[in-house]
Order: structure tokens, then sequence, then C-alpha cells
């Protein structure tokens, strides 16, 4: 019968390369908070179990392709989740830049990751949306609550990683 069992020892391409092309795709949603874990059990959609152990420090970023058989492939895609949006046209100016550098710290206080690729700031949501709200009116940032897919090719370089750092 058809394997329905999948071991990933090891990122094998990106699902852009022509030689993948007209392969059937099979997905696994990998959140955010999962990219970075090398060892972890999960199904794709079309209800493959896919074992994943890859070396220590690999990350699973949006369109990785993790297996590859007779079946198809195995295509790591990031689902949305709950974050907080700032775009920076929105906060222009030595005000907007003050606010934003504000923004910053409070979420680096948070321990929260951010993903600032392109035109916005993008940081997972780690309190109530009520809470997250609130904060960026004190800080007068205009900024709102949505789901979006972050992190798709890796969190935007801080002074600590997020898995390196600890207090």
């Amino acid at each position: 019968g058809k394997d329905r069992f999948v071991k990933s020892q090891a990122i094998i391409g990106d699902v852009a390369e022509c030689r993948f092309d007209g392969r059937p795709r099979h997905y696994v949603d990998i959140g955010w908070g999962d990219a970075a874990k090398h060892r972890q059990l999960v199904t794709t959609d079309t209800g493959i179990e896919v074992q994943i152990m890859l070396p220590r420090g690999g990350f699973l970023r949006e369109g990785a392709v993790l297996a590859e058989s007779a079946e198809g492939i195995v295509v790591v895609r990031r689902p949305a989740e709950p974050a907080i949006v700032v775009h920076f046209d929105d906060n222009a100016g030595t005000d907007g830049a003050r606010r934003m550098m504000l923004l910053g710290y409070l979420l680096g206080n948070q321990h929260a990751p951010i993903d600032a690729e392109g035109s916005a700031v993008y940081a997972p949501l780690l309190t109530s949306s009520e809470a997250a709200r609130r904060m960026l009116a004190d800080l007068g940032v205009v900024g709102d609550v949505a789901s979006v897919a972050m992190a798709g090719k890796g969190w935007s370089r801080t002074s600590g990683s997020h898995d390196e750092h600890h207090h």
C-alpha cells in the first residue's frame, strides 16, 4: 500500500525549485513557535505522518521540502497566527520613530521575536488582543492585531536570537 509515514532528516530543497515542478504536494502547517524545533511529529493535509529529525539549529522555513517519495513532496507551510501588526508608513517621522523604538523595547522585554521584513513589523501575540491594542494606544503607535503568517524565512536578527537568550 501507499506509504503514509515519512521520515525527514534534512531539508532537501525549496518548493520553488524546478525539479519539484508538477510533483503532488503534501503540506505540513508549522507555526512560528515550532519552526525551530528540530524533532517533531506532524501530519500533512493529506494525512501522511512525518517524523522530522533535523540537525540542531535547523529552521523550518516556508516552502522547505522535507521529503520526496513516489507520492510527491512534503512542504512546510506557515499558517496565519495572531500577531501585532504595525506598518512603518503609519508611524512616520520623529514621533513615529520614537514610538516604534518604545514598542520594540516592550516587545523585547516580553521576549517576543519580531519579523520586520518589508513595510511592517509583525510580532506574535503573547498577550490578549485587548492588552496588545491597549499597549499600542498607550504608545500612540498606529497598528492592529491580525492573523498573519510570520517568520516565513526566519526572524529578524536581534541582539540575542530567540532560542539562545536566557535571563
